[in-house]
C-alpha cells in the first residue's frame, strides 16, 4: 500500500477518533444472503461499543445472532490504529478462533483506503499492520493459551463454550491487571450448573468484580417479534435449546435445563409477570408490598447473616389468607449489622402483628434472637427445636434443609406470590447438581430463598384457628 497523502492522513486521524465514527465505515457480510452490506448500528451495539471504551472490563450475556461477533471483530480492527496495540481473541477452537479473525480481515477489505493501515504480515491465526506496529492474534483455548502474553485487549468470544476458560483468564488475569482491556461474550449452555462464564456474570451483577455487565436478549434485534420467535421455534426438538439461544431475559439465559431446576420455572415467570411493580421502600433495605390487615395469617423466616458485604440477612414477611399466600414485605441487607437488623425487623414485625418466627439455630440466628427477646417479643412466639425450649431456634442439617427446599418447591407450585424480584431470580438459581443435591448456582446467594423456606415450614407446622394458635406434630417429630 503506497504511503497516504496528506489529506488522507488527515481524514484517517478524523475518522478513528470516534469509534462510533469508524463503525459508520464498516461493512459485513450477510450469513443470509451472503451479500456485502453496511453495519447497523443498533441501539444495542450502540451501547456495547460505547460501554467498551467507557469500562476496561465488559461482561455481555447475549442471545444469538444479535450482532456481536461482527462488532468484536471491527472493534479488534480499530484497537490496532494504536501504536503497539496487540489484540488477543480467544474462541472454543482453532476453527472458531480463525472464524473470528475472518471476519476482521472482511472488515478491513471494504474499509475506505484511507482507513486501511499497510498490512506487515497476515495469516490465518493473525494479522498485523507495519506502520502501527499493532497485531491481532487470535487463540484456541487450549490448556495454556496466552500463557505469557502481553495484551492491550483480550477478547473471549463464546466463552461459555471454552474447554480450559479458567485457565486462560488465570493467564491473561495478570495483562488485564496491567491495564489491559477486556471483553467476555457469551450465550450460555443450560447443561453447565456452575461455569466459569456464569460465574463471571453472577459476580458482576452483584458488584462483586470489575465487569460492567450488558445483557442482550433476543428482541434487542430491530424487526424481530413474536411471529419471528415462533418460525425460530419450530426448528428446535428441545425447548430448553431454544430457550439458552434466545432468551428474553437473564433469568432465561441463566436457568438450568427444565428437568434440573429445584423450582418450577414456570410458576416462577408467572410470578414475575404478576409481581406488584409498586412497592414502598424504607432505608433501602426494607420493602413493603401488602399493609398489614386484620384476618390475615402472617408468619416470618429469618436468615441472619454478618452484615459486612458478604452474605444477606433477611426477615421475611409472608401472609396467608384462605388458599392465598403471599410476601407482603422483606428486609434485604448485607451492608446493616446484626443489632440494627434486629431492630429493624422488630419495628417491622409489629406492624404485622408480631406473627410467629422462624430463625435458624446457628450463632448469627442466636445472636438476632437473643437481641429480639429483649426488645419484648413473645419467646412463645419463637420457634424452638428444643423440646425444653431452653433454646431458642430452628437447629438445621444437611436434612431438614433437602427437606425445606422440597416443600417450597411444592409451595411455588400453589397459590402462592413473590413481588420481590430479586428472590424470584434466587429460586430460578436452584438446580439440582450432578451429585444430585439441590444447590444454589456458584455466584448466587441463598439466602432470600432459605428465609422462604422457614416462613413455608412455620405454615407447615402451625395451624391457625380461632381460639388461637394451635401446634400440630408429625408422629416422627422430635422437637
Amino acid at each position: 500500500m503506497s504511503e497516504l497523502s496528506v489529506i488522507e492522513q488527515i481524514k484517517q486521524k478524523i475518522e478513528i477518533s470516534d469509534p462510533l465514527k469508524f463503525f459508520e465505515h464498516v461493512k459485513i457480510l450477510d450469513a443470509t444472503t451472503n451479500q456485502i452490506i453496511p453495519y447497523e448500528m443498533w441501539p444495542h451495539l450502540v451501547e456495547f461499543i460505547e460501554a467498551i471504551f467507557t469500562y476496561s472490563l465488559v461482561i455481555v450475556l447475549k442471545s444469538r445472532q444479535v450482532g456481536v461477533s461482527w462488532t468484536l471483530a471491527a472493534i479488534a480492527i480499530y484497537w490496532c490504529y494504536k501504536t503497539g496495540a496487540n489484540v488477543i481473541m480467544i474462541s472454543k477452537g482453532e476453527a472458531e478462533a480463525k472464524e473470528l479473525l475472518r471476519k476482521s480481515r472482511f472488515i478491513y477489505s471494504q474499509l475506505p483506503k484511507y482507513l486501511q493501515v499497510e498490512i506487515e504480515r497476515e495469516g490465518s491465526e493473525m494479522v498485523s499492520f507495519k506502520n502501527k506496529r499493532s497485531r491481532i492474534h487470535t487463540l484456541p483455548s487450549t490448556e495454556y493459551a496466552g500463557v505469557g502474553e502481553t495484551a492491550s485487549l483480550v477478547i473471549w468470544d463464546e466463552n461459555e463454550f471454552h474447554p480450559n476458560d479458567e485457565e486462560n483468564w488465570a493467564h491473561l488475569k495478570p495483562t488485564i491487571d496491567a491495564g489491559a482491556h477486556g471483553i467476555v461474550v457469551s450465550t450460555t449452555e443450560p447443561t453447565k450448573l456452575n461455569s466459569h462464564f456464569k460465574t463471571l456474570w453472577r459476580n458482576a451483577r452483584e458488584g462483586k468484580n470489575n465487569f460492567h455487565p450488558i445483557f442482550i436478549g433476543w428482541d434487542a434485534v430491530p424487526n424481530r417479534d413474536a411471529e419471528w420467535l415462533e418460525r425460530v421455534r419450530k426448528d428446535y426438538e428441545l425447548p430448553w435449546q431454544f430457550k439458552a439461544n434466545y432468551p428474553a431475559t437473564e433469568e432465561e439465559a441463566l436457568s438450568p435445563i427444565l428437568g434440573r431446576m429445584v423450582f418450577d420455572g414456570a410458576a416462577l415467570q408467572r410470578m414475575q409477570q404478576n409481581a406488584v411493580k409498586e412497592e414502598e421502600i424504607r432505608q433501602g433495605c426494607v420493602h413493603i408490598y401488602r399493609r398489614p390487615e386484620l384476618g390475615v395469617q402472617y408468619m416470618a423466616g429469618v436468615d441472619m447473616a454478618e452484615g459486612r458485604g458478604g452474605d444477606y440477612s433477611v426477615c421475611w414477611i409472608e401472609g396467608s389468607k384462605g388458599l392465598s399466600r403471599e410476601l407482603v414485605a422483606v428486609i434485604h441487607t448485607n451492608h446493616i449489622l446484626p443489632d440494627t437488623f434486629t431492630f429493624m425487623s422488630y419495628e417491622l414485625l409489629k406492624e404485622y402483628y408480631f406473627p410467629r418466627i422462624i430463625c435458624g439455630a446457628d450463632a448469627w440466628g442466636q445472636m438476632f434472637l437473643d437481641d429480639i427477646v429483649p426488645l419484648g417479643y413473645d419467646r412463645g412466639k419463637i420457634y424452638s427445636s428444643d423440646k425444653k425450649r431452653e433454646k431458642l431456634g430452628y437447629q438445621e442439617s444437611g436434612k431438614t434443609r433437602d427437606l425445606d427446599l422440597a416443600k417450597m418447591a411444592k409451595a411455588i407450585l400453589g397459590n402462592m406470590q413473590i413481588h420481590y424480584i430479586p428472590a424470584i431470580k434466587e429460586f430460578f438459581a436452584f438446580q439440582i447438581g450432578e451429585n444430585s443435591r439441590m444447590e444454589v448456582a456458584a455466584g448466587s446467594h441463598d439466602d432470600l430463598v432459605m428465609a422462604a423456606c422457614k416462613a413455608n415450614f412455620g405454615f407447615r407446622e402451625y395451624k391457625y384457628s380461632n381460639q388461637g394458635i394451635k401446634v400440630t406434630y408429625s408422629n416422627t417429630w422430635r422437637g
